[in-house]
């Protein structure tokens, strides 16, 4: 007498929709036929959430963490049956579901292993002590911030479980040390400093198993993460290859190396000065922007799937090397106002991906950290400079139009 396989139930910790847990095809992430899921979404995305592998749905503000835990809570016992697993594959639900898990009992990353791709205070102490080049850094306060600046051109003090580029301060001299500290005290011990490090800022993006790098992709953004700041695109180009790509790649798994036994998805950023390569900061989650369809396109692995994969069996997707051809992507921000036409691409074959946010006639606000874009456009060459000329051409294309009005 035959029997049906028990699929395995997952608990989806989700706030962008579950729409985006499917390829381009509408193949789910989560098939049916293995899995049942039990999902806790946004209000505002809760139309969303289709599909046979849906054995129960619960909406919440995703602002509101406590009315979230309370309904992973509810969901880790629906209808009296434990869940199997708990996954979270955006940054800022990584460290609640890592609490979660060890609350309920549930395998996967626990809270000291999150707090290691989250904290960038307990990251880079955890890296220096595996003999990995950091920043000079320090948990925020005046002194500490002080003592760097006898030391170094700059300070940065940003948060210590930020995201988004959001909150980043450069303080050159003790006056703007002491106007932080006044403007922030209420949240001080939010902050780290750290030391300004005049070079080229980098990424390298991973598949690993077991603290291994599967596969890679190395990207230098062109413009800085806050240009969103100042309303400018922020522009990324794939890493040729070449004893640079090697440099980053290899630096990359030392860093990796010091998380043994990590399965899953990296975004690591690094400082390039001259031949020397110092650590930024590192997460356990596919990059944003344009990163997911540069990788896709390179080695046919969809990042946001690896990362479920992982926290679900316990394994990645084999990836082959990358593809000869070069990524890159621009990320396009609007101010405050009405846009007023529509952001359409160029009508070019080598137009990977475009992902567009907003449409003529929609208001729109300030943006307020590096996500809050307009559009992304990906795009793909055969060299680097081919690569940023298309994103030029991008660029100067969508200048975005908004009515500012009265």
């Amino acid at each position: 007498m035959g029997y049906e396989k028990r699929r395995l139930s997952v608990l989806l910790l989700d706030r962008i929709g579950y729409s985006f847990y499917r390829d381009e095809s509408g193949r789910g992430f989560l098939p049916h036929d293995r899995y049942a899921v039990r999902l806790v979404t946004s209000l505002a995305k809760v139309t969303e959430a289709v599909g046979d592998e849906l054995e129960s749905v619960l909406a919440v503000d995703a602002h509101d963490m406590a009315a979230l835990k309370d309904a992973v809570r509810y969901q880790a016992a629906f209808k009296g049956r434990k869940a199997d697993r708990l996954v979270a594959v955006t940054e800022r639900f990584l460290l609640p579901a890592a609490e979660l898990r060890e609350e309920l009992a549930l395998p996967g990353q626990t809270v000291a292993q999150a707090l290691h791709f989250r904290d960038k205070v307990l990251m880079k102490e955890h890296l220096r002590r595996h003999g990995v080049r950091v920043p000079e850094f320090a948990a925020f306060s005046e002194r500490a911030a002080l003592d760097l600046l006898d030391r170094a051109t700059a300070v940065v003090a940003k948060p210590r479980l930020g995201s988004g580029s959001r909150d980043i301060f450069v303080l050159r001299d003790p006056a703007e040390v002491h106007a932080f500290t006044a403007q922030q005290r209420d949240r001080l011990d939010e902050f780290e400093a750290e030391e300004f490090i005049d070079g080229q800022l980098y990424h390298v993006d991973s598949v690993v198993q077991d603290s291994e790098v599967v596969a890679a992709v190395a990207g230098r953004y062109i413009d800085e993460t806050t240009s969103y700041t100042e309303l400018r695109p922020c522009r990324d180009v794939a890493v040729a290859p070449g004893p640079r790509l090697d440099a980053l790649l290899e630096f990359n798994q030392r860093v990796l190396t010091a998380h043994p036994g990590f399965t899953g998805v990296t975004h690591h950023e690094m400082f390039v000065r001259d031949d020397d390569i110092v650590f930024c900061e590192i997460a356990a989650r596919a990059g944003g922007g344009g990163v997911i369809a540069g990788f896709l396109s390179r080695t046919g692995v969809n990042l946001d799937e690896a990362v479920i994969q992982a926290q679900v069996e316990g394994t990645v997707p084999a990836s082959p090397a990358p593809a000869a051809h070069l990524t890159g992507f621009t990320v396009i921000y609007a101010g405050a106002g009405v846009l007023e036409q529509p952001l359409t691409p160029p009508d070019e074959p080598w137009v990977l991906e475009c992902q567009i946010m907003a449409g003529p006639g929609d208001t729109l606000s300030e943006p307020e950290n590096c996500n809050d874009a307009v559009a992304i456009i990906s795009v793909r060459g055969d060299s680097e400079d081919e690569v940023v000329q298309r994103l030029n051409q991008v660029r100067d294309h969508m200048a975005p139009v908004v009515s500012r009005g009265l």
